[in-house]
């Protein structure tokens, strides 16, 4: 089969002729990246870009490729800093360094996609290692455009699946999938590269928080061996712990055991081995031994990394299947993001000694679609609130008296600085404002809280939303509501986000 990549056309005769001579062009490079990293990134892209639309011998299109990506792997880490933990929307420099890093990403990767048809017409000339080298190089920038889209939670370029799909069949039909790309590194091979694009897809990397993804690809490197790549069917079509690699289209993997049909050729990753090892190395954590050293070295940093490790468990052997369907709406919905404002807009007891009465100002979104678990919303407001995952919202539907209490779970960028989509967890239509201290300790003041009301008989238990680090599981605590001081004792630790706690509690006398 012939190899169909996305490429742009060619043109013989440019209006303004880009530097091809390596020479030249590497004093350029040199620079270059001595300006704004931002501005320099923008500029290479743009260089790079015209240089992919001129036809050029295959030695000398591997010259300038080579140098464009040693240059690209010294700005893409500046740029990153720059929207890696910002607050959403994106905007100013932030926005402008992920337009750059994933421009800059998307025009080496075109760069080394010509090399590759180059190769693919000549491959009987072509060495194997060469050819192994340019796969691999191929689906780095290919792995590198999903990293910047993920870290900035904007949409993959469209094409990016196919061609990496596309490249990977080319490889494996040619035999060269399993070809260390140096003798040195028998691990780095073709399909191991690919391997892990697709097992960072099915983790919903637009859920990462900021740092996760970065554990989640070093996770990979010690352990994505443990995922099988394969082309026989599973004996029950909705298997678990099996995802399908659509081949020809243009979309990531997706779990087997959420169904769809689709024509043409498909691979079955399977990660029964890989569901096993997350099984034991948890195992191994809860009964003492330490996580890994990029993961943290204190409590705190233990316990964030086994609940990332539970998620990859539950998203790679058994995805959660939609409990719900998601019906479209376009009612507008207010909302005011962070601890303190889902303190002082939830009613109830606001007599904590340390928290202002000022409100912060809420923000008007659109809701797209919903379900009784949750809201996918727009934001519309001219004055767009700033927002990081795991965050917590309360939001006041339009023609609702309630507030309800939620939690944000994914982001969608456009990368034009509007647009900004993002989806919300519900966490309790009942919230309550209350106030809480530790028991004995009357020279401490109140501090603010929000309880979450036990869900009925076979529900949720009551949990107590309080601000990061103040409490611990086990304490005992005076939680003061409108009506009454009760005492209460911290049960357990349910999520962590941004500046606050959720802890489950149980009253007593």
């Amino acid at each position: 089969m012939a190899l169909a990549l996305s490429l742009p056309r060619t043109d013989t005769r440019p209006e303004k002729p880009p530097e091809t001579r390596p020479a030249r062009v590497e004093r350029w490079l040199g620079e270059a990246v001595k300006r704004d990293t931002i501005e320099a990134a923008a500029a290479i892209s743009d260089t790079l870009a015209a240089t992919n639309r001129v036809p050029l011998g295959m030695v000398r299109r591997r010259q300038l490729a080579d140098q464009y990506y040693a240059t690209a792997l010294t700005l893409w880490p500046a740029l990153e800093r720059h929207f890696v933990r910002a607050t959403h929307p994106l905007n100013g420099p932030a926005l402008a360094a992920a337009k750059s890093a994933l421009m800059l990403a998307t025009e080496l990767s075109t760069a080394y996609k010509h090399l590759l048809a180059q190769a693919e017409r000549r491959w009987l000339f072509t060495s194997r290692r060469s050819l192994a080298s340019l796969v691999h190089r191929c689906l780095q920038c290919h792995t590198r455009i999903l990293t910047i889209s993920y870290m900035s939670y904007s949409p993959v370029p469209a094409r990016t699946w196919h061609d990496a799909h596309a490249i990977n069949l080319f490889a494996l039909q040619r035999k060269l999938h399993r070809t260390p790309v140096t003798a040195d590194t028998t691990s780095t091979t073709p399909e191991r590269q690919y391997v892990e694009a697709l097992l960072v897809a099915l983790a919903n990397p637009y859920g990462f928080t900021p740092g996760q993804l970065a554990q989640v690809m070093l996770y990979l490197r010690e352990n994505a061996h443990l995922a099988k790549l394969t082309d026989v069917p599973p004996v029950h079509r909705l298997a678990k712990a099996v995802a399908i690699v659509p081949i020809g289209h243009d979309f990531p993997p997706f779990a087997a055991n959420k169904g769809g049909n689709l024509d043409g050729t498909k691979l079955f990753l399977l990660t029964f081995d890989l569901a096993f090892q997350i099984q034991e190395q948890l195992r191994a954590m809860e009964g003492g031994a330490p996580a890994p050293a990029f993961a943290g070295l204190d409590a705190e940093a233990k316990s964030r990394y086994m609940a990332l490790v539970r998620r990859l468990l539950r998203q790679w052997a058994i995805p959660p299947a939609r409990q719900f369907n998601r019906l479209p709406s376009r009612a507008r919905v207010a909302i005011c993001a962070g601890f303190a404002g889902a303190w002082q807009y939830t009613p109830g007891s606001h007599a904590a000694a340390d928290m202002a009465s000022a409100r912060p100002a809420m923000s008007i979104c659109q809701v797209i679609n919903q379900t009784p678990a949750g809201y996918a919303l727009r934001q519309i407001d001219t004055a767009h609130s700033s927002l990081r995952i795991g965050e917590l919202v309360v939001l006041r539907v339009d023609s609702r008296n309630t507030l309800q209490l939620a939690m944000i779970r994914w982001f969608r960028n456009t990368l034009r600085g509007s647009g900004f989509e993002f989806g919300c967890e519900l966490l309790s239509d009942r919230p309550e404002a209350a106030s809480v201290r530790l028991e004995g300790a009357e020279l401490a003041s109140f501090q603010p809280a929000v309880i979450l009301p036990e869900d009925g008989q076979d529900g949720t238990p009551a949990a107590l939303l309080v601000r990061a680090g103040a409490f611990q599981v086990e304490q005992a605590v005076l939680l003061r509501r409108a009506d009454a001081t009760t005492t209460a004792v911290l049960t357990k630790l349910v999520e962590q986000g941004p500046g606050f706690e959720l802890f489950e509690y149980v009253a007593v006398a």
